[in-house]
């Protein structure tokens, strides 16, 4: 997990915050053995605008009804969120480097 990460899961489980995490707020992501961090949306969204200057820069629906949506800083750090249906918000990654670019879309074959 990378240093922001892990910061913002500290301030995750402080203060306010930590009466919004539920009682599964400890699993491992089985891609990369990280853990984890659930808890209330509208937290977790001032604490990435507050706390590490993110905002939304991407979404999209997953296909069983997940919203995703990555969450990036001038800074370069990122963080993707994701949030089920009945409202629950886990911190899936994040990290630094984020770069975004719009690039051309190739042309369409059967055109």
């Amino acid at each position: 997990m990378s240093k922001i990460g892990k910061a913002l899961q500290g301030a995750l489980m402080s203060g306010a915050v930590a009466a919004a995490l539920t009682a599964t707020s400890a699993v491992t992501a089985t891609a990369s053995a990280q853990t984890v961090s659930c808890g209330e949306r509208q937290a977790i969204l001032e604490t990435l605008k507050e706390r590490y200057h993110e905002g939304r820069t991407a979404f999209g629906i997953t296909a069983d009804g997940r919203l995703l949506e990555v969450f990036s800083g001038p800074s370069g750090s990122w963080t993707l969120l994701m949030t089920r249906p009945g409202g629950q918000s886990c911190l899936m990654s994040s990290g630094e480097g984020w770069r975004h670019i719009i690039e051309e879309k190739p042309e369409d074959p059967v055109a």
